[in-house]
């Protein structure tokens, strides 16, 4: 396709036409990128000059009330907990004692660990069984018997051990 050259002139002019707005435009975008960052930093200095300084003296003449209910609240907590800790622990030994006597060992031992865990429940102390103290009753007696025997057979004055010589045969 061939153009004239009126058509050819009128292209280079509209061209030339659309480059000085691109350029133009370009010089405009430069200029309002840093007019928004001086804004920026005009705005971020009036908030620490003027808003800063405000939300500050807010939060401090809100912070006694603030205080006093989280004061108020840990009370009602620590009266909630007292007052409600030996219904719980009471619910929670018998609960445990019904599953002991349905022979439930093993839920009756978690619970009971729970209990405990949590400072509900006082540790189970172990008792002394009378087998152990027996037993090592026996051991010590048996011991001491064995140290008799063995005294008794390797004392000096037992005659098995120790027998008075014979004089020769003189024949």
């Amino acid at each position: 396709m061939s153009l004239s050259r009126k058509r050819r002139r009128e292209l280079r002019r509209l061209r030339s036409q659309t480059q000085d707005l691109l350029d133009q435009q370009r010089v405009v975008l430069a200029q309002a990128g840093s007019v928004l960052q001086e804004a920026g930093r005009q705005a971020r200095r009036l908030g620490d000059e003027h808003v800063a300084p405000r939300v500050h003296d807010a939060i401090e003449g809100v912070r006694p009330t603030v205080d006093r209910g989280v004061l108020q609240a840990r009370r009602a907590a620590d009266n909630v907990r007292r007052l409600s800790a030996p219904v719980v622990a009471g619910a929670l030994a018998g609960t445990v004692r019904a599953l002991e006597r349905l022979e439930n060992q093993d839920a009756a031992r978690q619970l009971r660990g729970f209990g405990e865990r949590r400072g509900i429940l006082a540790p189970v102390k172990k008792k002394r069984r009378v087998g152990p103290i027996i037993a090592i009753v026996a051991g010590v007696t048996a011991a001491a018997g064995v140290g008799y025997v063995l005294w008794q057979a390797f004392r000096s004055d037992d005659e098995l051990w120790i027998a008075p010589e014979e004089p020769a045969p003189l024949d």
